[in-house]
């Protein structure tokens, strides 16, 4: 296992859940750090299916130097699902609005966007699993956010083959 492999530069996250309660990634990592958004998947050259990481805060992601396939989910701060892009090409992917973005092996984010993930145990996220952002303090999430689904779709709302 490599020095820069996921467990090892990010923080244990927990369970990666729909809303519903499904599991997408029993195995999800934190990257919070500047280091570990850098590196991302790049040290991980064989991730597993049921593992996951998410980048919090970030909002573009890129596939350069990649050995392995993955995909791209971005969220907003409630953990709604604003992006899909799998399998992620080396030129990347962005979606602004994102305050996260889960990258797991290629194939394994059965998720589409207006879909709410969790991650598991509530106590990694400030409010109650979602992504909210730990920066300066509490962040609560507005009511408008709290259903994505009956909001206008912002820009980037779409499924990228």
């Amino acid at each position: 296992m490599g020095l820069f492999r996921i467990h090892r530069i990010a923080s244990p996250g927990g369970e990666l859940r729909t809303g519903e309660g499904l599991p997408v990634a029993r195995r999800a990592y934190v990257a919070r750090t500047a280091l570990s958004r850098l590196v991302g998947m790049l040290g991980t050259p064989d991730p597993a299916r049921d593992e996951a990481l998410v980048l919090t805060p970030c909002s573009a992601v890129h596939g350069v130097g990649l050995r392995a396939g993955i995909g791209v989910a971005f969220v907003d701060r409630a953990g709604i699902v604003l992006r899909v892009v799998d399998p992620l090409p080396w030129r990347g992917a962005a979606c602004p609005g994102a305050h996260a973005v889960i990258e797991a092996a290629s194939g394994v984010l059965a998720v589409s966007p207006g879909d709410r993930l969790v991650l598991t145990p509530e106590s990694v996220f400030p409010h109650g699993g979602h992504f909210a952002s730990t920066a300066g303090g509490s962040n609560p999430v507005p009511g408008a956010l709290s259903d994505h689904r009956g909001h206008p779709a912002p820009a980037c709302d779409r499924r990228t083959p």
